[in-house]
């Protein structure tokens, strides 16, 4: 048996947009549908999750 691996595959939202989560049937993205987005806060959102997740090792 091998050992398993997690891998942590995450992108950053780009300046003005990102399209992660707009399909049909994605029900967070039809719930915030008309709201304004923040894509610096989402950036550094990201940042710090990928920053978290590379101090846990």
């Amino acid at each position: 048996m091998t050992d398993a691996v997690e891998v942590q595959i995450d992108g950053l939202v780009g300046p003005t947009h990102h399209f992660a989560g707009l399909s049909q049937g994605n029900l967070a993205s039809q719930a915030n549908a008309g709201w304004s987005s923040r894509p610096r806060a989402a950036a550094r959102q990201g940042l710090a999750k990928m920053r978290a997740v590379m101090e846990l090792g």
